[in-house]
């Protein structure tokens, strides 16, 4: 037995090993290779929402320029602008917009039938001389096929008629014999909204059409019956009521008797209607002597000019229309002032619901027009002198293009499907004429010969 238990003391001796204590930690070894980036974790819980920011400075305008921001059809960048510049581009709005109506010219038609503000190319063709035709300019602020005019050369080409394209001739077309007696002022308002439109590139072709003899800077109004001199631009006259009376083209009606308020009115409607709304151009037959621009003042805004209309949208199912005698004795306007508001506000001859009133009349513009001016011109057009005589035009109503009578409208009874145009209506030749160059026999309404005068020259 004693030689057994020795035998075990010396196996475990020779295999066995005991745990002995912990030793103390070495030091860290050197960093390994980072491993590749987790997936994004899901976001986390909103915050609460901070302070409102502090309010923006406030810009006080005029109730134009107010009217302006309303209706123009695209966005105007402000950014920079001080107050003073933010109410010019108002004012330019108001005057563009509303009174100029400068879309009807200068708008165009994109690729998807949309409205392309002031991009320019419009055709127009000018007979009877064959073969001239200009181009409506772009006038939005594309730096390559736009505006690219300083403000400098804006105020020459407006007030003289500078073809920048051809700086030895005049533009033609464009009405700036009317525009150049707009102040210099709303002149740069102007400037200062087309420069401030989202820019259209619209690379417009290049005009048809000899030299035509320039002008120079107008110092005083010779269009009409008296000259008067331009006052300078230093005078203040922030609504052209002192222009208005120097461009009034007959003498001066006798207004002392009125308050100065009525005044001040008259002058402003004489701008409104002689410079910025150009009314002459229509409402005058023929409005002006070739070549020196003066204004046929025997027949000033007594209309009788004819218009044919080319089937367009905004002529829909009107054959011809004739400008309003606006000026005459008998036959001029004499509507109270609250139908000639309502007329502008609908587009419609007042207690005439289905007779609107006829393309070009720029009613759509036009409707913009605040209270105001809206009074300032019918304040003019009642107190300028009076137009009699041969003058006085008995002026006829728009034509309804027609196949059928059903075209017609009940505008007249009958339609004369060789002259293409509603006829029939009841008419007496001295006091109730017929649609616009129709002839009134046997007290009804016939369509004009083929050959007539009235449809080659107006009344």
């Amino acid at each position: 037995m004693r030689s057994l238990g020795l035998v075990v003391a010396l196996s475990c001796s020779i295999g066995c090993t005991v745990e002995g204590p912990e030793g103390p930690i070495g030091p860290a070894g050197p960093p390994g290779v980072s491993g590749s980036r987790g997936p994004v974790g899901p976001a986390g819980d909103a915050g609460p929402q901070g302070p409102p920011g502090a309010p923006g400075a406030y810009v006080v305008l005029s109730e134009r320029a107010k009217r302006g921001f309303d209706v123009s059809p695209v966005p105007v960048t402000l950014a920079g602008l001080t107050p003073a510049q933010v109410e010019l581009v108002g004012q330019g709005s108001y005057l563009v917009n509303a009174v100029a109506d400068c879309g009807s010219c200068h708008d165009s038609t994109g690729a998807d039938g949309g409205r392309r503000f002031l991009a320019g190319g419009q055709r127009f063709a000018l007979p009877p001389a064959q073969g001239v035709e200009v181009y409506a300019r772009n006038l939005t602020p594309d730096p390559n096929t736009g505006l690219t005019l300083s403000e400098d050369q804006f105020l020459l080409i407006m007030q003289t008629g500078t073809d920048k394209k051809n700086p030895s001739s005049s533009l033609l077309v464009m009405p700036w014999f009317e525009y150049r007696w707009m102040t210099t002022d709303d002149l740069k308002a102007v400037f200062a909204y087309l420069k401030a439109i989202p820019p259209e590139s619209s690379d417009v072709r290049g005009d048809n059409k000899g030299d035509v003899p320039r002008v120079t800077l107008p110092t005083s109004f010779t269009d009409g019956d008296v000259a008067r001199p331009l006052l300078p631009d230093s005078t203040r006259d922030p609504d052209g009521v002192l222009r208005g009376f120097t461009i009034q083209p007959l003498p001066q009606p006798d207004l002392s008797t009125l308050p100065p308020a009525s005044q001040s009115a008259f002058g402003r409607g004489s701008y409104l209607v002689n410079a910025v709304g150009r009314c002459n151009e229509c409402h005058t037959n023929p409005p002006r002597a070739a070549g020196t621009h003066r204004i046929n003042t025997a027949a000033y805004l007594t209309g009788g000019m004819v218009f044919t209309a080319d089937g367009g949208v905004s002529t829909p199912n009107l054959k011809r229309s004739m400008s309003r005698n606006l000026t005459g004795v008998a036959n001029g306007y004499a509507a109270p002032f609250t139908e000639f508001v309502t007329t502008f506000a609908t587009g419609h001859r007042a207690g005439r619901a289905a007779e609107p009133i006829a393309w070009p009349m720029p009613t759509w513009a036009l409707r913009h027009l605040t209270t105001a001016d809206l009074e300032a011109l019918y304040t003019y057009l009642r107190l300028a002198p009076r137009r009699s005589g041969a003058a006085d035009k008995l002026t006829g109503g728009p034509v309804l293009a027609c196949s059928t009578v059903t075209d017609c409208k009940g505008s007249q009874p009958a339609c004369d499907t060789t002259a293409g145009e509603c006829v029939g209506g009841a008419c007496d030749a001295m006091t109730s004429p017929c649609g616009a160059c129709q002839a009134c026999t046997a007290n009804v309404c016939v369509a004009p010969a083929a050959m007539s005068a009235c449809l080659a020259s107006g009344l």
